[in-house]
């Protein structure tokens, strides 16, 4: 069953291969954090390679897979982040990206701006920093020397 396609991404972007950018930096997202099945590392060995080492654009392996994400291509985790970040994903890709979110190179820069808001959704907010009493107690003590 088919997961996300281009095509949804088509009237906004205006060509084809600005569509395949933002739906491109997901899967290279869910093949950095192996959310993607095995089966679809071995069949494009090299091009999870060069993904690996953000060689190359970004959306390589995004186009290798027809320019569709089905829900064979994801592991059962990659399914349940997919069905979770997917459907709010075209607007906050244009929150990150502003004005230029269909005229964005298709580098691994602009990925990574993408990707801290994706690791968030994957892994939740970072825990808040929490002192110790005794970190608490110092911090005063050394305002009162001040």
């Amino acid at each position: 069953m088919q997961h996300a396609n281009v095509d949804a991404y088509l009237p906004y972007a205006g060509d084809l291969a600005q569509a395949c950018i933002p739906l491109g930096f997901f899967t290279a997202f869910c093949l950095q954090h192996h959310l993607l099945n095995p089966e679809v590392e071995q069949v494009h060995a090299d091009l999870v390679t060069r993904c690996r080492y953000q060689e190359g654009p970004v959306s390589a392996l995004f186009v290798a897979l027809g320019a569709q994400l089905q829900e064979q291509h994801l592991s059962p985790m990659g399914l349940r982040f997919a069905n979770q970040v997917l459907p709010g994903y075209r607007e906050r890709f244009c929150e990150v990206f502003g004005e230029d979110s269909w005229r964005i190179k298709d580098e691994w820069s602009h990925y990574h701006r993408i990707a801290t808001l994706l690791v968030r959704d994957l892994h939740g907010q970072p825990p808040t920093a929490r002192s110790s009493w005794a970190g608490r107690m110092f911090g005063k003590l050394t305002r009162l020397w001040r």
